[in-house]
């Protein structure tokens, strides 16, 4: 018996009766079902290795994607406001030995030859034996070393739990069922318009967003450029979009500025961190457009969906996730298990693991109700959640600490002048700071959303008699004036 059909046959199926209906939509570039396939399949006739692209224009990365998944090759699909040195540690943790480039035109597939630097390939995407040395993976493997046994995947690069840079892999498989369980979830309808906001290197514009549209047979509206309250309003009203997916900040933003048009979406997503009260109560005052929180990992892909408007709920799971809470029914550790092969995870020193067979913990707290909705409560660990970005405060203090003048620091997720969570530095110093030196030596290393919105220097971080860290103290400090 065949398993289900696979991303391009989805695709196919659409761009036979239907060639000409736009795929995906991002700014002034529109790419229909013809030709995403027909670009997807030129581009997979020239991949091989292990992949990595960046995420620049949603249309480039649904057919890098799409091409990914024809060849049967992994893919790790990459942040563009990366620093450089994130990009190649994440291509180094994914051990990628191909890089495909290329922005509004002609994609092109490169070799990689030493970390962050690539050599030029030719037209069909064949290595064309650039010099400098092959990227050599952690475990010593060859060059393209698969990083372990199983199945080709999407990876992306994420914090996880444990707040350590990681890039994991989900077999393609998994992520082309999750998509469409995510499109039964919000009953999708062939050539219904999905409309996002993030960027499409988040699991949420990529998984949740382009390819559960296109295995819909939808239309995906990437407004990541300009996600402002004129340009979705204009959207909603040209594109008549029938799904809005974005954040808590911006949901907030566009509810203070208003949205003031003739379509009303059906349902609008929020997702990345839990939505508010207060935000619930004024969207629902000033727009009243349903609206409903959606629960995600990157290691898992679409974990819940609430299309009910439940406060405080992120939804029930979607097909083929079980969610669990230890202890249940909560407050607890949420665990998860998806149907399908595994993820497997890419970090520094041993080749690729495997999440193990059980239900694999998310980081998150949380607690089940009586009819099996999941409610968040907060997250495990350093791991910080800034506009929907995880921002790992292990990563940043390891940068602060490279920075000459910073003897010992601790970084903390505190509450922005907007109401949404901020990174807050705190540094042990030799000598005099200079602060706008150490901003631009983080900018260097960190992305934009990564580097403190605020660098307070101490004499002493407070620490107990074991010499733990209080980072209790430095948050009460913030709230009641200490700290400046």
């Amino acid at each position: 018996m065949s398993g289900p059909p696979t991303l391009a046959a989805a695709l196919a199926k659409v761009a036979g009766p239907h060639p000409h209906r736009p795929a995906v939509v991002a700014g002034d570039r529109t790419l229909t079902y013809a030709e995403l396939l027909r670009r997807a399949e030129r581009l997979a006739a020239g991949l091989t290795g292990r992949a990595a692209t960046v995420a620049r224009c949603a249309a480039d990365v649904a057919v890098t994607v799409v091409a990914a998944t024809i060849a049967d090759v992994p893919l790790l699909v990459g942040d563009a406001r990366a620093a450089d040195d994130e990009r190649d540690r994440a291509r180094s943790l994914f051990r990628a030995d191909r890089l495909v480039t290329g922005d509004g035109g002609r994609l092109t597939v490169e070799a990689l030859t030493v970390a962050g630097s690539a050599g030029l390939d030719g037209a069909d995407g064949s290595a064309a034996g650039a010099a400098g040395r092959p990227v050599v993976p952690r475990d010593g493997g060859p060059p393209g070393h698969p990083g372990g046994d199983g199945p080709a995947g999407l990876g992306l690069s994420t914090s996880g739990s444990e707040g350590w840079p990681k890039c994991v892999e989900r077999p393609w498989s998994a992520v082309t069922a999750n998509a469409r369980a995510f499109a039964a979830a919000l009953e999708l309808s062939p050539g219904e318009v999905v409309a996002c906001t993030t960027p499409p290197h988040h699991s949420y514009a990529l998984c949740g967003g382009i390819l559960t549209t296109l295995v819909a047979g939808g239309t995906y509206v990437a407004l990541d450029q300009r996600p402002g309250p004129r340009t979705v309003a204009d959207a909603v009203d040209g594109h008549r979009v029938a799904v809005l997916l974005s954040v808590p900040l911006l949901y907030r933003w566009f509810s203070t500025a208003g949205l003031a048009t003739r379509h009303r979406p059906r349902l609008c997503v929020s997702a990345g961190a839990p939505l508010p009260p207060e935000d619930r109560r004024r969207w629902a005052e000033s727009v009243s457009w349903r609206i409903g929180e959606h629960y995600g990992t990157s290691e898992h892909g679409m974990l819940t969906l609430d299309t009910e408007s439940v406060a405080g709920s992120v939804g029930r799971p979607v097909a083929g996730v079980t969610l669990t809470v230890d202890p249940a029914p909560g407050p607890g550790d949420v665990l998860v298990a998806c149907a399908g092969p595994p993820t497997r995870v890419h970090h520094a020193g041993p080749p690729a693991d495997r999440a193990g067979d059980g239900p694999q913990p998310t980081g998150d707290v949380g607690r089940l109700d009586a009819d099996g909705r999941l409610h968040l409560l907060g997250r495990r660990g350093g791991t910080l959640n800034v506009a929907g970005n995880k921002v790992p405060a292990a990563e940043v203090e390891d940068a602060l600490r490279a920075f000459p003048a910073v003897r010992d620091c601790a970084v903390v997720g505190a509450p922005g002048p907007d109401g949404g969570q901020e990174v807050v530095a705190f540094a042990e110093t030799v000598g005099e700071l200079d602060h706008r030196a150490l901003y631009a030596f983080l900018h260097g290393r960190l992305a934009a959303y990564k580097v403190p919105a605020r660098v307070v220097v101490v004499d002493r971080l407070p620490r107990n008699v074991n010499g733990k860290l209080l980072r209790s103290e430095l948050l009460r400090g913030l709230a009641a004036g200490t700290w400046r």
